[in-house]
This record gives structure tokens, sequence and C-alpha cells, in this order.
């Protein structure tokens, strides 16, 4: 297992809330080392995920966007699309994407109190190679959506048919 280098700080997840920690992080710690790893190869998580027609925030945009880069897109209640371009659009500005690590998966995550530090082993998802990586602050920004693994509500869901069970099992693919 290749052993890769330590951050001070480690940002789960490159979606809206890892894009906003990043940026607190780097404005009010900038003596602070720190990554963000990503298990997809795209910025923005939810937002970059779903692409389905009609797709849209159920939150306003003042309420949901980044206090440091005010929403000044023309809809209230944005389209996925339009709050996706505005994550990427963040990251760049503000340096963030470089510091992105694509395509890693976290596999565990383990703390030890003798070191004081947190050990990661991930997964390379573009060449099956697994590696580790440590830190001495974790911060979970993932969100809660198993891409593995989706939630299904409905229960016996057979009785709609093949129809409902191929539309739902696409839902959360992307187009």
């Amino acid at each position: 297992m290749l052993k890769l280098e330590n951050f001070d700080v480690l940002i789960i997840g490159a979606g809206i809330a890892g894009i906003g920690a990043a940026y607190h992080l780097q404005q009010r710690c900038p003596d602070k080392s720190y990554a963000i790893i990503e298990a997809r190869q795209a910025i923005g998580g939810t937002w970059d995920l779903f692409r389905y027609p009609g797709i849209r925030s159920d939150s306003d945009m003042f309420t949901m966007g980044y206090s440091f880069k005010p929403w000044s897109g023309s809809k209230l209640m944005a389209s996925g699309d339009a709050i996706l371009e505005y994550i990427q659009e963040t990251a760049a500005e503000f340096q963030i994407t470089k510091k992105i690590r694509f395509n890693l998966q976290v596999l565990a995550a383990e703390w030890s109190s003798l070191e004081s530090l947190w050990t990661l082993r991930l997964l390379n998802s573009t060449n099956g190679e697994q590696l580790s990586i440590s830190c001495n602050f974790l911060h979970m920004c993932c969100g809660y959506y198993d891409y593995h693994q989706p939630y299904a509500p409905l229960r016996n869901i057979g009785l709609f048919g093949e129809g409902c069970r191929t539309a739902l099992s696409k839902l959360g693919r992307r187009r």
C-alpha cells in the first residue's frame, strides 16, 4: 500500500459543504495544510450526480449559498445546473480545485490516540490501487447519499411492475 503525505486537515467530499469548508479553512488558518478527498471524478456532489430534468434546490440560494460568495443568479430557487456551476466557479475562484484529490474512495479511517493522528485507507477507483494518507483533523463533508445502495423508500416495489423498478434504479445514475 502506497503511503502518501500527512496533512493538518483532510476534508472528505467536494460538494457544496466541502468547498465551503475549504474556503473557511484557508481563510482562517492559512498556515494549515489541507486536501479534499473526493470519491467521484468531479466537483459538486449531489449537484453533479443528479442531472434529471427539473432538479433544483428546495432551499433558496440566499440560505444555501456561501456567505463569502453571495448568490447572484436570477432565480431564488436555482436549478441543479446553476448550483453546480456556482460550486465549480467558487472552487476555481478561490483556488480550491487544486487541493482536490479525485477518484479516491475512503475505505477506512482509523484514529490513533497515541499519535493524535487519523490514518485513512483509500481506493483509487481509476487503477484499483490502495493508498493511505494521514491528518490531524478529519472533516466529513460527504453528505448522506449512498452511491452504491441508494435509499428506496417504497416497500413492495414489485407490485408496481418492471417500469417502476427500472425508473427508480436509474434515478441515481447520471445521464
